[in-house]
């Protein structure tokens, strides 16, 4: 039965590229293919993301039907660990990123290219970047070009010109932040940019990483978010929901104009949370007192 909530997901594909962990690659080949046979007609990957990109080909090389949007990134380099990241932001080095993500992906021009980590770019480079992205997009690399990472005050003003076409921001839109709803995305509607949403789990925190990071917070983790997932958690305890479902729905209940990117770590992650998003969007209730969290 097709499911209205499908249309809003982005595959992820870090964690079946092993940023996160050690992955097999038959697994993580079929979790892209069990993806594209379910309806998910977006992938958003990365030469950053491990082996991602290499996974994402030969799964489109295996697949017979309709080819779903691909979307890649260009500056950062290829690394098996999500915490260790280095860069390459030179004319050059961008197109020899751009050139391998086709003939590694198989494709003749990528969907959305994204800028990656642009906090990373040193305010004297910004220019040129900007410059060498829409070159991507002027001589048919991309078609279209997006940020991709939260946004420094420095690229505050691309939010307000034509520079780029998407916006990919991660925990800025989840049940344990809705800052993206009154900043960014209402730049993007007044500018007709779309509007990616990354990390609707808050990397783990409202899912299979709860217990761990509240016990043992990872370095880049407020105490701010800490202390909203507890307040998810104990609705969802309430409503007898499992803490992933309800953060799932939530975030496809807000009425606003966006797409999800939806990792996995494996074809069973990836089932139970589209199974999540197949109950549908929360009570209205359950979606207010949520709301409610956010004032106290």
């Amino acid at each position: 039965m097709y499911n209205p909530g499908i249309d809003k997901i982005i595959l992820g594909t870090a964690g079946l590229g092993g940023v996160w962990g050690n992955v097999k690659a038959e697994e993580s080949i079929t979790t892209i293919e069990y993806a594209m046979s379910h309806g998910i007609s977006a992938i958003d990957t990365a030469p950053a993301y491990g082996d991602a990109e290499q996974f994402v080909g030969k799964a489109l090389a295996n697949w017979t039907g309709k080819l779903p949007k691909i979307s890649t990134k260009v500056g950062r380099l290829k690394s098996y660990n999500a915490d260790q990241a280095t860069y390459d932001y030179t004319a050059d080095g961008m197109k020899r990123s751009v050139e391998n993500s086709l003939k590694t992906l198989g494709i003749s021009t990528i969907d959305v290219l994204f800028l990656h980590d642009p906090a990373a770019i040193p305010t004297e480079e910004i220019e040129n970047v900007v410059s060498q992205m829409q070159y991507f997009k002027q001589h048919g690399f991309a078609k279209k070009i997006g940020i991709g990472g939260n946004l420094p005050v420095a690229f505050a003003s691309y939010l307000e010109d034509d520079a780029f076409d998407v916006i990919m921001e991660y925990n800025r839109l989840n049940a344990c932040s809705i800052d993206a709803l009154r900043t960014t995305i209402r730049s993007c509607e007044n500018t007709h940019k779309h509007y990616y949403a990354a990390s609707p789990l808050n990397m783990g925190l409202l899912g299979c990483n709860f217990q761990e990071f509240l016990n043992f917070p990872p370095s880049w983790l407020d105490m701010k978010s800490i202390e909203q997932a507890q307040k998810i958690d104990a609705i969802a305890q309430r409503y007898h929901i499992p803490l992933d479902v309800l953060a799932l729905r939530f975030i496809c209940t807000i009425p606003a104009s966006f797409k999800m990117v939806l990792g996995a770590a494996d074809h069973e992650q990836l089932k139970s949370s589209l199974h999540a998003i197949e109950a549908g969007i929360l009570p209205a209730a359950i979606y207010n007192e949520i709301l409610q969290t956010f004032k106290k």
